[in-house]
C-alpha cells in the first residue's frame, strides 16, 4: 500500500469519528479547519493523479504493439547493400508487386512473406507472392530500395515508400520530408540523374 492509499484509508476512517474525539474542542480552531481541509484535499489531489497515471500507463502498454508497425522506423540498417528498416521488413511493410502491377503504394502483410538475398518483403495476396518468386529482379526496387535522388548524388538516403516512379520498368523510390521532395529533383533531370545513379551503384551496392 502506497503512502497515499494509507493517508487516504486513515482520513477514511477518522471521518467517521465526532470531531470532538480528533480534534478537542479546546484545540479546535479554525486555522485547524483550513489545516484539516487542504490536507484532505492535497491527498486527494495527489491519489487522483496517481490513478491517472496508472491508466495511462496501462493505456501505453496496451498501445505499444500497434504503434510498433505504425510508426515510420528512424534507424535503417544494411542487409546486402539493400535498405532495410529497423523491423527488419523491407519497404516498411509495401508490396513490392504493387508498384507495377496497379502503380500504388500497397501495404502487404505478414501472412504473404517472401525473403530474397537476405532481405523480407510482404506482399498483399499470395499471387504476388508468387509473382515475385518468379521473377524477384523485376520487383525488387533499384539501388537497394534508397532515394534514386540520392544515389545519384553517391549517397544512401532513406525513402518513403509511398513516394516513387517507375523508370523503364524499374521501380525508384525517393525521400519525402517537409523540406525535401527528391522525386522533383530528379525530374530536373532524368536522364542525367539515371546515369549518375547507375553509375554510383556499383560501388554503393558493393
Amino acid at each position: 500500500m502506497s503512502v497515499i492509499d494509507a493517508s487516504m484509508t486513515t482520513l477514511n476512517q477518522i471521518s467517521f469519528l465526532p470531531i470532538q474525539k480528533v480534534f478537542p474542542v479546546k484545540k479546535f480552531t479554525q486555522m485547524s479547519v483550513v489545516v484539516v481541509c487542504l490536507v484532505v484535499f492535497g491527498l486527494s489531489q495527489m491519489a487522483a493523479a496517481q490513478s491517472t497515471q496508472k491508466r495511462a500507463r496501462s493505456y501505453s502498454q496496451r498501445q505499444a504493439p500497434q504503434a510498433t508497425m505504425a510508426a515510420k522506423p528512424m534507424s535503417r540498417a544494411f542487409t546486402n547493400g539493400y535498405n532495410v528498416p529497423s523491423n527488419g521488413v523491407a519497404l516498411e511493410g509495401y508490396c513490392p508487386v504493387c508498384y507495377l502491377a496497379v502503380n500504388k503504394a500497397v501495404r502487404g502483410t505478414a501472412q504473404f512473406s517472401y525473403t530474397h538475398n537476405g532481405v523480407t518483403y510482404w506482399f498483399v495476396n499470395e499471387n504476388a507472392r508468387q509473382a515475385f518468386i518468379a521473377n524477384p529482379e523485376k520487383f525488387t526496387p533499384a539501388y537497394g530500395g534508397w532515394c534514386a535522388i540520392g544515389v545519384a548524388m553517391g549517397q544512401r538516403f532513406p525513402v518513403d515508400p509511398e513516394h516513387f516512379k517507375i523508370v523503364d520498368g524499374r521501380i525508384m523510390l525517393f525521400l519525402r520530408n517537409a523540406k525535401v521532395d527528391a522525386l522533383d529533383l530528379w525530374n530536373r533531370d532524368e536522364a542525367g540523374n539515371l546515369r549518375k545513379a547507375d553509375e554510383n551503384w556499383k560501388k554503393l551496392g558493393s
